[in-house]
């Protein structure tokens, strides 16, 4: 993991620095995929901010915290920052139990998985696989995370706003599609 630390209008002694960056990487130990964990440390009057960022695999995580002192400012950001994974990761975590037992039960995967037709033709596209479940009323925005998160080619949701099945897709340039169907 990358580290940064930066101070804006305030010279960081080497006391400081260290403990900044011994915070950044404990941020490591709650979620190994963080790639870069930048911070910044600025002074303004009495006042002291820490700000965190931390880039990870499929995420972002930011925070900011003002105090009178810089270590206490330091300890509060990242107490921020560590409840944001933690929620990220229990958001995993339940999507993966609820997509593992909502795509198919294992009695329904072996009736699916017969022998194929003999009156079908070799070249004909078959159907191998049917996944049934409901879809999950969210924004556009949190289905690209959940996309992205799954590192799937296309996501099915319910549209929170209006309340119709709509799909995310990710497109060959690297960005996404929607695909909004309009009855």
């Amino acid at each position: 993991m990358k580290t940064t630390i930066v101070g804006r209008h305030i010279e960081l002694d080497d006391d400081t620095k260290e403990y900044a960056e011994k915070k950044l990487l404990k941020a490591e130990t709650f979620f190994d995929k963080i790639i870069e964990a930048n911070m910044i440390l600025s002074a303004e009057k009495h006042r002291r901010t820490a700000e965190v960022t931390l880039n990870a695999k499929h995420a972002v995580f930011h925070a900011k915290e003002e105090t009178e002192n810089l270590n206490s400012a330091i300890d509060s950001v990242m107490e921020k920052v560590e409840v944001q994974v933690k929620k990220f990761k229990e958001k995993l975590k339940d999507h993966k139990h609820q997509a593992k037992g909502a795509i198919l039960e294992p009695e329904e995967e072996d009736d699916l998985e017969e022998e194929p037709d003999e009156s079908i033709q070799e070249n004909e596209a078959q159907i191998i696989r049917v996944s049934k479940f409901a879809p999950k009323p969210m924004t556009v925005q949190e289905a690209v995370m959940q996309l992205k998160l799954l590192e799937n080619e296309f996501f099915v949701f319910s549209n929170s706003q209006t309340e119709r099945v709509n799909v995310v897709y990710k497109r060959n340039d690297g960005n996404y599609g929607w695909i909004e169907p309009d009855f």
